[in-house]
């Protein structure tokens, strides 16, 4: 949140950077036409559009994000379910043993049992090129699983969750669900990027303007005038 409170300010304090020059009126009157009052106030209506659009994909793909975040997390505690019904049922010991391995693939365990490492800050890279595998191989996982416990003639489960039928049904669910997220992820990601552009590129973006704009004010007016310092402490920073 402080991320997107900091894009937002970025944008505001171009607003009164723009606002603060044309009160300077004939005063301010650069060569460079980047710099030039129509030139901001176009860039500055541009930026603005660009966060909002980040706002309005964001909310759905939050909300899929939510949905798929709960309807996985039975898929665990059913695995287990699953690798002790299979056991009850009398299953022999290489089906279970092959069992058990896919279980531990499901709950991020290693073979001692200890839980994988993520290192730190992996999460955030990117939620659909690290975390999104994760949830691809769960799937993948299951589907093995399923697969093992319906070719056991052994494996007859009266109960409904961890029925054969009830696995396959739940497996659909969570590729619907995973399809839906990717879905919603791509007008995120593509706003996320087209913000970032507005804001950040290098030279042309409106923090790298507004620096600019700053540098102007000081070389006609000078560090220490009253014009100058109505715009020094406007902070723009690289989010």
């Amino acid at each position: 949140m402080k991320a997107e409170t900091g894009h937002n300010k970025n944008v505001t304090n171009f607003e009164t950077l723009i606002i603060v020059c044309q009160g300077f009126g004939a005063n301010y009157n650069p060569s460079n036409p980047s710099i030039m009052i129509p030139f901001l106030m176009n860039q500055h209506t541009d930026a603005k559009a660009a966060v909002q659009e980040v706002k309005v994909t964001e909310t759905p793909f939050n909300s899929i994000e939510g949905e798929r975040k709960t309807l996985f997390k039975p898929l665990k505690p059913t695995a287990t379910k699953v690798i002790n019904a299979l056991k009850a049922a009398g299953a022999p010991a290489t089906v279970i043993a092959d069992a058990e391995t896919i279980n531990r693939k499901i709950q991020g365990k290693r073979a001692d049992n200890t839980i994988k490492e993520v290192p730190e800050g992996e999460e955030a890279k990117d939620k659909i090129s690290v975390s999104q595998q994760g949830f691809d191989m769960q799937i993948d996982h299951l589907e093995k699983l399923i697969e093992l416990v319906h070719h056991e003639p052994k494996y007859a489960p009266n109960e409904e969750p961890v029925k054969v039928t009830t696995l396959a049904d739940y497996k659909i669910a969570l590729e619907t669900i995973n399809t839906a997220f990717k879905t919603a992820y791509v007008p995120y990601k593509i706003a996320l990027q087209a913000r970032d552009v507005k804001l950040y590129t290098s030279n042309t973006g409106v923090v790298d303007t507004a620096q600019t704009v700053k540098n102007y004010v000081k070389s006609v007016f000078g560090a220490t005038s009253p014009q100058y310092r109505q715009i020094s402490a406007l902070l723009f920073r690289k989010i």
